[in-house]
């Protein structure tokens, strides 16, 4: 059931309200009003209410035949979901802090998921992140902040990339699916800010994956609005990848699951395995992705033959420039990190403006490009027919 109601008043109104813990302790929270107090008639708004009839109870089966998504606005403020690749509306991001440029990640590189090339520079780290949020208020999208604690500490030590906002959950048609980590102990924490921060902007949670479940499918790719890839490996485990699909599936949306090598003794400088299909996988257009098939198995290439795409193959020389991190604005326009010209060329010659930004720092303390230093909330939808 879609419900119709008249949206004249769309001017919402911001209530306080507090939570009072038994210590005594409060915490001041906003509720978002569809209707402003000064403005509202009960009255009227009944009469639009299709399971209200005079005199009788409450028409409680209609309720049931009302889909989620569809009153979503009206509750929760806006009609939350980044899902596909239609023009890019609204991120959430968190500039970086001196949480990212601790001694400790320097010297433990490989347990850090860092590269060896030392700790990054947080004055030249935060330029570069300035740039790309420019990047994105240049093309129309509303950037919300995070500014997470500093020091942050998590259960098992330090907690690490703060920045990396793709990890804070995957946005689709109204609410969101939190993540449990599986990369690395020093993640394990930023959910719960995360959660908050979500929940502050006005983003229902759907999930949070539980139990022994993995699962990081923010860092995940779209190939249009109703068919989403994620990876088997050191950031899904065969349960965490069962509790995304269930979530999926009930949103009418296909969950493609691939398969990359991890590693056990060293990370082997990116090549010998890899964790988010982000880092493999990008579709700058429809019909066109960019793959690093060397990291990726040929049951994917297949599907992607049987798909009909177009695939733009990324060197290897290319890969650790992360040049598949980027970032889709629209279709036939990307963001994405500089350093790859071949995959750029290639990009360009298929019609698709591609917009560089140095990012290189970033790659510093975090194997993390542009597109792990997103959350994407909210994109343009296709109408009847798909994407």
């Amino acid at each position: 059931m879609t419900l119709e109601l008249d949206r004249a008043v769309q001017e919402r109104e911001s209530v306080p309200f507090r939570v009072v813990d038994a210590d005594g302790h409060s915490t001041e929270l906003t509720y978002s009003s569809p209707r402003p107090a000064a403005e509202h008639d009960e009255a009227a708004v009944l009469e639009q209410l299709p399971w209200f009839e005079p005199g009788q109870p409450l028409h409680n089966w209609m309720l049931h035949d009302t889909d989620f998504y569809d009153e979503v606005e009206q509750i929760w403020g806006r009609r939350w979901g980044a899902e596909g690749i239609g023009k890019l509306r609204e991120v959430l991001v968190s500039r970086p802090t001196e949480n990212e440029t601790r001694a400790e990640y320097a010297q433990e590189w490989q347990y850090y998921y860092s590269t060896a090339s030392g700790n990054a520079d947080l004055g030249r780290l935060q330029a570069q992140f300035d740039e790309y949020y420019q990047v994105l208020r240049d093309n129309g999208v509303r950037v919300n902040y995070i500014e997470p604690p500093v020091p942050a500490i998590g259960a098992y030590g330090y907690l690490k990339n703060l920045v990396t906002l793709a990890g804070g959950g995957l946005v689709a048609r109204g609410g969101a699916i939190i993540h449990r980590m599986g990369l690395g102990s020093w993640q394990r924490g930023r959910e719960v800010i995360w959660s908050k921060a979500l929940t502050a902007l006005g983003v229902p949670i759907y999930l949070t994956i539980h139990g022994r479940a993995i699962g990081e499918p923010g860092a995940g790719r779209w190939l249009d609005s109703r068919t989403f890839v994620f990876n088997n490996s050191v950031v899904a485990n065969e349960e965490g990848l069962r509790q995304i699909e269930f979530v999926l599936d009930g949103l009418g949306i296909e969950l493609v699951t691939t398969y990359s090598p991890g590693w056990i003794g060293t990370i082997g400088g990116g090549n010998i395995g890899t964790t988010h299909a982000d880092m493999f996988l990008m579709v700058p257009d429809r019909g066109i992705a960019v793959l690093a098939p060397h990291l990726v198995d040929y049951a994917f290439v297949r599907y992607l033959m049987r798909r009909d795409f177009k695939v733009i193959e990324v060197p290897v020389d290319e890969y650790w420039d992360l040049a598949v991190n980027g970032v889709t604005l629209e279709p036939g326009k990307v963001v994405m990190n500089a350093g790859a010209p071949t995959t750029v060329e290639a990009l360009e010659r298929e019609g698709i403006e591609v917009i560089t930004v140095d990012f290189s720092e970033s790659h510093k303390f975090a194997i993390a490009g542009l597109h792990c230093a997103t959350l994407e909330l909210l994109r343009d939808q296709p109408g009847p027919l798909l994407d």
